[in-house]
């Protein structure tokens, strides 16, 4: 049905017009029967006939009236408007399409990541991945379900060394269930008992998992299994004081010394660890002087300690040579100095700084013998010398921490000597003297402590 008014098309039988609201009613003319093969006669309305507007003219009582649809501006009909107010009806475009689709898609990760999330930081399935994978000798995965401390000696080759010696058996029939403990029990903590079977028979374990500080995906609690009983706290690893210390390839840095150990009289270092993992943790000690020593320090609880000794620790074959070669150098300058009579100021730099007033006395009464009122020595010099080392391990000075080393030397040597009241002169050969050298390496130098010089002038 369209509206005589604005053209718009309504559904039949409205009584008013959608768009514009004009009435629609119309009077029907009274009906008679006429055969269905014959067509109603209407009366045309004329060119010159203009549309009616109902509200403008009467109706004729009993005839129907028929409205001819405006022309457009080219005389073409007007087309009807929409009977929704003028709007197009809804179509479902691509666009739509397109967006319908990445909606549902978001909608379906969703609910995929709620799902995942929650599988992956199920606390019984990390304790069941965590027995299997101790239990098959897998502890490079094991590690990574232990909720660690931080520490910077906790590595993953750490643990893996750790249990070097372990073999594993196969997991069958596992099963994790809820227990009691009072850790367990603590917020945040779960405990559980996990039976599983091996080619040994029945097995059970015991476990806390805690939540760990870094929650899985942003949002979910992740559940690793307690580091109590894996990792012990608070140990002590003492070192010769000169020489770096290494845990499981890792400097132990000045930052864990204790306070003993920066106390004068102390000649070891006494390093304080917060976290070593229980089992076997591997010890190196190294320096510019002595060998590589490598040991293990087997952690079986809180607080346990153990001691490199000095006497571990030797001093490379190639340092004590260029040590002996070091001495025989050193006597001769002194040697020389002293025969010219020259001030201990010439040769100072050869004494470490703490000994050299004591140094100084020594040195002056070596320049007496040499220029003596009774006796005149000159073409003073070294036929032969040998140096030894008789004890090569590592010695540190107590004072200082220092190392030191002791350089002994026999001494053959020959020169010429008069008497104040006579020009004759003499020659004079000696091949039993013994002296000896204190060295201590201090300012990356091996300097003179303390030394011995027997001659028989």
């Amino acid at each position: 049905m369209f509206c005589p008014n604005c053209g718009t098309e309504n559904e039949q039988g409205a009584l008013f017009c959608a768009n514009c609201g004009t009435s629609l009613a119309v009077d029907e003319a009274p009906q008679t029967e006429v055969p269905q093969t014959e067509a109603p006669v209407t009366q045309e309305p004329t060119v010159q006939q203009e549309t009616v507007n109902p509200q403008a003219a009467p109706q004729m009582q009993g005839q129907p009236v028929y409205y001819q649809p405006q022309a457009g501006a080219e005389g073409q009909p007007v087309q009807p408007k929409k009977a929704n107010g003028g709007k197009a009806p809804f179509k479902v475009t691509k666009q739509l399409i397109i967006i319908a689709a990445s909606v549902a898609a978001v909608l379906v990760a969703l609910i995929v990541f709620i799902c995942v999330g929650k599988s992956l930081t199920n606390y019984k399935k990390a304790a069941s991945q965590y027995v299997t994978a101790v239990e098959q000798c897998q502890f490079d995965k094991a590690y990574s379900l232990i909720n660690l401390p931080d520490s910077e000696f906790l590595t993953k080759e750490a643990f893996v060394a750790a249990h070097a010696d372990a073999t594993g058996e196969k997991v069958g029939s596992i099963k994790v269930m809820d227990s009691y403990s009072a850790v367990g029990n603590m917020p945040g903590n779960k405990a559980v008992k996990v039976m599983y079977t091996t080619a040994s028979g029945m097995e059970t374990e015991d476990l806390v998992l805690t939540v760990s500080n870094k929650h899985y995906m942003l949002f979910f609690k992740k559940y690793k299994v307690s580091s109590d009983g894996i990792v012990a706290s608070d140990c002590t690893i003492r070192a010769p004081k000169g020489v770096q210390l290494s845990i499981n390839g890792k400097v132990v840095g000045d930052q864990y010394l204790t306070e003993n150990s920066k106390n004068s009289g102390t000649t070891y270092n006494e390093y304080k660890i917060p976290y070593l993992f229980r089992g076997d943790n591997d010890i190196k000690v190294t320096s510019d002087f002595t060998e590589e020593y490598t040991t293990q320090f087997y952690v079986s609880r809180d607080e346990d300690s153990m001691t490199v000794s000095t006497s571990n620790v030797k001093y490379t074959d190639a340092k004590l040579n260029a040590l002996k070669d070091q001495a025989k150098q050193d006597l001769e300058s002194i040697l020389s100095a002293a025969q010219a009579k020259k001030d201990f100021s010439s040769i100072n730099d050869k004494f470490t700084g703490s000994n050299k007033s004591t140094m100084e006395t020594t040195y002056k009464n070596l320049t007496s013998d040499f220029n003596s009122t009774s006796k005149i020595v000159s073409d003073f010099k070294l036929t032969n010398f040998t140096g030894s080392i008789s004890d090569t391990s590592l010695r540190v000075d107590s004072e200082d921490g220092c190392p030191t080393i002791k350089v002994s030397m026999k001494l053959n040597y020959s020169y010429k000597y008069k008497y104040s009241s006579s020009d004759k002169v003499y020659d004079k050969t000696n091949s039993s003297s013994s002296s000896y050298f204190y060295y201590k390496y201090e300012d990356g130098k091996w300097k003179i402590s303390s030394m011995y010089i027997s001659l028989y002038l």
